[in-house]
């Protein structure tokens, strides 16, 4: 029994210095989500506005008309 509460006092102790290192940090913002998601729509945006889109979708319909006619 004295093995158990042994145990169960250096677990918690492990967990309070985890979360003092994490500093309460724990995991993304919505803001960060949505930079994230405004960075792509620019980055999809700009090969679109390019066209570089037109491209990218004629050498894919190439490469599958070669792939095919094997």
């Amino acid at each position: 029994m004295r093995n158990l509460k042994l145990l169960k006092s250096i677990v918690e102790r492990q967990n309070r210095a985890r979360a003092a290192r994490r500093g309460g940090d724990e995991g993304q913002t919505v803001f960060e989500y949505l930079g994230i998601i405004v960075i792509i729509v620019l980055i999809i945006g700009a090969i679109v506005g390019s066209g570089l889109a037109a491209a990218i979708a004629g050498a894919i319909t190439q490469a599958l008309a070669e792939i095919t006619a094997n």
